[in-house]
């Protein structure tokens, strides 16, 4: 038996990256995904790549509340959410001297607005389960890095408002979790180490004592905590970062 089948599971991000690792796990293991995001071509050559059937796409701009009703109506209309997993996101360096207040209000925006904003539409329409909600922060959110301070507020923010929104929604059987990952290897983190010296990338790779992770590493413990696994868990940070906090 697949421990998805059947369930409906919403993913933000879905269009490259954990995101779209996600989704494919899922999808493999039986659940009906519901992707959403901006980029409506991502979106489609992503749904390709999903075993199954029964996926479903919601073309819209997660900062918007109206166009977000959308996942709500899908939602009520096909039993309910078992998950919702936000992947969505932005990697903006700039060091805080030069750091405007346009840079806080972009970052905020991609990384933790999108994040809510979906969560509580998702929220108006839980399966008869529950729902297990999963947002995706960094190792820069408790680690100083030089050039991160838009995104490293950001990300630290999502630690801070799901510990509240697991407080707030336990009652209605959600359970919020967030997954603290490490250097990645995805088109976002690519951008960042191609500015690196070779001598810094070493750097990078070596702090992390297993390596620089995969999208699976990281898709495999939302998997978990998206899983009746995990259904004592809720309001907690797990690190997935290849022992990078332990150096």
């Amino acid at each position: 038996m697949k421990r998805f089948k059947d369930k409906l599971i919403l993913v933000l991000g879905m269009g490259s990256g954990i995101g779209l690792s996600a989704a494919q796990q899922f999808a493999k293991d039986g659940a009906k995904i519901v992707g959403v995001g901006r980029d409506i071509h991502s979106l489609n050559s992503s749904l390709l790549t999903l075993e199954g059937e029964g996926h479903y796409i919601i073309d819209t701009d997660a900062l918007d509340e109206q166009r977000v009703k959308e996942i709500t109506k899908y939602g009520k209309e096909n039993g309910g959410y078992y998950g919702c997993v936000c992947c969505a996101g932005s990697l903006e360096m700039r060091p805080i001297l030069f750091t405007e207040p346009k840079n806080l209000i972009d970052s905020f925006n991609a990384n933790v607005v999108t994040a809510i904003n979906v969560t509580k539409a998702a929220s108006k329409a839980v399966g008869i389960d529950g729902l297990s909600v999963v947002w995706l922060s960094s190792v820069a959110a408790v680690r100083g890095t030089a050039g991160f301070s838009a995104y490293s507020a950001s990300k630290g923010a999502l630690i801070s408002a799901a510990r509240v929104a697991a407080i707030e929604l336990a009652n209605k059987n959600i359970r919020v979790n967030v997954i603290i990952a490490g250097v990645v290897e995805t088109q976002m983190s690519g951008a960042w180490l191609k500015f690196l010296t070779p001598e810094q990338k070493t750097g990078v790779e070596k702090s992390h004592l297993l390596g620089l992770g995969k999208p699976q590493d990281v898709s495999n413990a939302i998997a978990f905590l998206v899983s009746s696994d995990s259904s004592w868990i809720t309001g907690s940070s797990i690190v997935v970062d290849g022992g990078l906090s332990a150096n």
